[in-house]
């Protein structure tokens, strides 16, 4: 039986990466012939090549959506809204998934059906070469690149908050709260460019990085307030 994924690909002016990017995903099915991918790129206002490249190098592979709202969860968030795939993973435009993520991830969510969202280990990379620290240890990626979710837990959840940094984070804690399993594999399969353009160098994103962790907060506490008032009834 084939295994469907649906690849979201945020995308901001990243024509230097992108195509590295998209094809780290078609070489998935190196590891798992029968893999179904639906490659989503979602360009998010790129004033650059982008589109361009995704277009001339992929055509039809690939489906291009595009989102003007700037901000990476606006992106993964159209992407989630465009994917059809029973499994729905993530990769940042700068990053590179290594041989085999899919397999092992999808392998298993199908031994584990309490699981609903699987990560795995990563590293970082420095682009240029040795130009930024890095940690080039494998460790736990729990990281949009790092993920591959169950369709229904961003129906569970919902969409993820749309700040500029920390959205992930405040989203992955909201999913715990639900009560929504996760698990990580031990392979290291995903590798994450460090670079001049990372969102965690940009103050404006990083000052709402506070924002996403007090979306958490409130969220958490009308929950407990609605789960103490259902158990006093």
């Amino acid at each position: 039986m084939n295994t469907s994924v649906s690849v979201v690909i945020p995308a901001h002016n990243a024509a230097r990466f992108i195509g590295q990017a998209i094809e780290s995903v078609f070489q998935q099915r190196e590891a798992a012939a029968d893999l179904d991918l639906d490659v989503i790129v979602v360009d998010n206002a790129s004033t650059d090549a982008t589109c361009d490249c995704v277009q001339r190098d992929f055509g039809s592979k690939v489906r291009l959506v595009h989102e003007p709202k700037p901000g990476a969860a606006c992106a993964r968030n159209a992407g989630i809204a465009a994917a059809t795939a029973p499994l729905i993973a993530f990769l940042d435009a700068d990053d590179l998934w290594l041989p085999g993520k899919l397999a092992e991830q999808s392998a298993a969510l199908s031994t584990k059906p309490d699981v609903s969202l699987v990560f795995c280990h990563g590293a970082e990379f420095s682009d240029p070469q040795a130009a930024f620290p890095c940690n080039e240890e494998s460790r736990p990626f729990i990281s949009p690149s790092g993920l591959l979710a169950r369709h229904d837990v961003f129906e569970i959840a919902g969409p993820l908050p749309e700040f500029r940094c920390g959205e992930f984070i405040a989203w992955y804690g909201w999913a715990q709260t639900l009560g929504l399993k996760s698990l990580v594999v031990p392979g290291s399969l995903v590798r994450r460019r460090v670079h001049t353009d990372n969102t965690t160098r940009n103050r404006q994103g990083l000052a709402e990085y506070t924002q996403a962790m007090h979306w958490l907060m409130e969220r958490r506490r009308a929950h407990a307030a609605a789960a103490a008032g259902a158990a006093g009834r």
